[in-house]
C-alpha cells in the first residue's frame, strides 16, 4: 500500500514538473536559455583579453585576415581602430635617409597593382580596406613608418616614435618647379616616376628625426591634388612654394606652428584648426572654402594684426567659412579707427558661415552683427559658443559703424549651437531679428539633437525676469517634433572634420 503511494506520488509530481527528479538531465529550455544568457553577461564582464596591452593586441589581429580584423573595431570602444596599426604588414629595416628612395619603391608596386592608375568603386569600407596596400619601415629603437597607400590615389604616411621626449622645433619645406596640371600615361613617358600619380599626401606626427627626409621627399610630389598635415608636435614653420595645381591644405592639432607661409596658384579650399600663426598667403586664386579654427588663440605672445593681413584679403571671396569672432576683430582693428567703409569688407559670395565665439553678450553680438551686414548672400549661419575658446584683451572698438547693406533676403536658417543659457539665446535671436528677413527661420539645437524654433508667442511682457530682454517683442523657442526637426536641423560643411 505504501509503495503504491508512494508511485502515485511520484507520478503526480512529474505530471506538474516533468523535469523533477531527472538529476543532470533536467533540461528546460527556457529556464536554460536564461542561465546560459546569465552565465554569458557573467563572463562579458571578466574580459581578460580587452585587457591585454595594445601591442600584444595588435600582435593578436595581425594575425587574423584583413576583413575579420577590421571587424574587430566593433567589438568595443576599447578595440576601436587597433585593427588599423595591428593588420598584418610588410615590414622593412631602413635608415632616415632610405625613407625617400623606400617610398618610391613601395609605390612602384602599388602603381604595378593599379592603385595609382585606376579609381575603382567600392560598395563598403572594407571593400576599399582589402584593396590598400601596407608597409612598415622601422627606424631602429626611435620608431618606424606605416605607409598605407589607398586605391584612390591616396598615400598616408603615418610616423610613430618610440620616445617620450618633449618636441623638438623644427621645419618643413616643399617647394617645387613644375608648370604642368596632369600625369601623363605610361604609354607615352614610360619613366614618369610613381609619385606622379599620388594625389592625395596625409602626413601624421612627422618629428624633427623624420623632417629632413620629409621635406626631400615632399619635392618629388609634382601632381599632388590634396595635402593634410595632422599632429606633428614640433613643427614650428611651415613653407610651401609650388606652382602647379595645387589645391587644398588642411592642417589640423599642430600646436607648436608659429610661421606658415604659402605661395601656391590655386588653393580654393583651406582648413585649418589649431593656434594662428603669422600667416602669409599669396596666390592668384581666392579660397572658396576656408576652416579658420583659431579658438585656441594666437600661437604667439607677441601676435600683431599685420601677421594676418594676407589671410583676410585671401577669404574675401570665400562660399564657406568657419570664423572665429576674435579673429575677425584682429583683422579689422587698424581699420575701425579710422573707419571709410572700406569694400574690403564685402564678403558678397558668402553662403555658409559658421560662427565661433566663447559667450554671449553685447559687444560679440555687435562683432556679429557688423560682420553679418558684409554678407550679402549669405543662406546659412551656424553660431558656435565654446566657452573654452580664446579670450582676447578687450580693446575700444567701435562696432556700431553702419554699413549699407539690406537685410539679409537670402539667409534661410540661423542655427545656435553650444553652451548657451536660455536668456543668451533669446538675447541673441532677438538681436538677429534687426538684420535677417522674415522668412528666416532661427532655431536652437541642443548636445541631444533637440530643436527648438524662435517665433512669436503669447507671453506676457511681466513674465521677462532679465533686464537685458525688457522691451524686446513677444519671442519665445519652441520645441519641434522630431518631424520637423529632420526638416530645419543641419550641419556646417565643417562640424564633423
Amino acid at each position: 500500500m505504501g509503495k503504491r503511494a508512494r508511485n502515485e506520488r511520484k507520478k503526480r509530481q512529474e505530471e506538474h514538473d516533468p523535469g523533477h527528479g531527472r538529476g543532470r538531465n533536467n533540461f528546460d529550455p527556457q529556464t536554460s536559455n536564461a542561465d546560459r544568457d546569465d552565465k554569458i553577461e557573467e563572463k562579458s564582464g571578466d574580459d581578460f583579453i580587452s585587457r591585454l596591452p595594445d601591442d600584444v593586441l595588435q600582435r593578436i589581429i595581425s594575425l587574423l585576415p584583413l576583413r575579420d580584423a577590421a571587424r574587430t573595431g566593433f567589438l568595443s570602444t576599447r578595440w576601436r581602430g587597433l585593427w588599423q596599426s595591428g593588420l598584418e604588414t610588410l615590414e622593412k629595416d631602413v635608415t632616415m635617409d632610405d625613407i625617400g628612395q623606400e617610398i618610391g619603391y613601395f609605390l612602384d608596386d602599388a602603381k604595378k597593382l593599379g592603385l595609382l592608375t585606376s579609381v575603382p568603386k567600392f560598395s563598403s569600407i572594407l571593400s576599399l580596406i582589402e584593396h590598400c596596400r601596407r608597409i612598415r619601415f622601422n627606424f631602429g629603437d626611435s620608431g618606424f613608418l606605416l605607409a598605407t597607400m589607398m586605391p584612390n590615389g591616396t598615400l598616408h604616411l603615418d610616423f610613430y616614435s618610440k620616445r617620450n621626449e618633449s618636441p623638438i622645433d623644427f621645419e618643413l619645406l616643399w617647394t617645387s618647379a613644375s608648370y604642368y596640371t596632369l600625369p601623363f600615361y605610361d604609354a607615352f613617358f614610360p619613366a614618369v616616376s610613381a609619385f606622379n600619380y599620388v594625389r592625395s599626401l596625409h602626413l601624421i606626427a612627422v618629428t624633427n628625426l623624420t623632417s629632413e627626409a620629409v621635406s626631400s621627399m615632399l619635392s618629388q610630389f609634382e601632381f599632388l591634388d590634396n595635402l593634410t598635415i595632422k599632429e606633428c608636435h614640433g613643427l614650428h614653420s611651415l613653407r610651401i612654394d609650388i606652382r602647379f595645381a595645387f589645391t587644398k591644405l588642411m592642417i589640423f592639432d599642430c600646436l607648436q606652428l608659429k610661421f606658415l607661409h604659402i605661395k601656391s596658384n590655386q588653393i580654393y579650399k583651406f582648413w585649418f584648426r589649431g593656434l594662428l600663426p603669422s600667416f602669409y598667403y599669396e596666390s592668384y586664386r581666392d579660397m572658396e572654402d576656408a576652416m579658420l579654427d583659431f579658438r585656441g588663440g594666437p600661437g604667439s605672445d607677441h601676435f600683431e594684426y599685420k601677421h594676418s593681413l594676407s589671410l583676410r584679403s585671401a577669404i574675401r571671396k570665400a562660399r564657406i567659412l568657419t570664423l572665429c569672432r576674435w579673429t575677425f576683430e584682429v583683422m579689422i582693428r587698424q581699420y575701425l579707427a579710422a573707419w571709410k567703409g572700406l569694400p574690403m569688407f564685402v564678403f558678397s559670395e558668402l553662403e555658409e558661415l559658421q560662427w565661433i565665439d566663447n559667450e554671449v553678450d553685447e559687444h560679440n553680438i555687435d562683432a556679429l552683427i557688423f560682420f553679418l551686414k558684409s554678407c550679402p548672400s549669405l543662406q546659412k549661419l551656424y553660431i558656435n559658443i565654446d566657452p573654452t575658446s580664446y579670450r582676447e584683451p578687450r580693446t575700444r572698438q567701435n562696432m556700431d559703424l553702419v554699413l549699407d547693406c539690406k537685410r539679409l533676403q537670402c539667409l534661410e536658417i540661423v542655427q545656435l549651437e553650444g553652451v548657451m543659457e536660455n536668456c543668451d539665446k533669446m538675447l541673441l535671436a532677438n538681436r538677429l531679428l534687426d538684420v535677417v528677413s522674415k522668412e528666416t527661420k532661427i532655431i536652437s539645437k541642443s548636445h541631444e539633437n533637440r530643436i527648438w524654433k524662435f517665433e512669436v508667442s503669447l507671453c506676457q511682457q511681466s513674465q521677462i525676469q532679465q533686464p537685458l530682454l525688457q522691451g524686446m517683442k513677444h519671442y519665445m523657442f519652441v520645441e519641434l517634433n522630431e518631424e520637423e526637426s529632420g526638416k530645419l536641423s543641419s550641419k556646417h560643411s565643417h562640424v564633423d572634420l
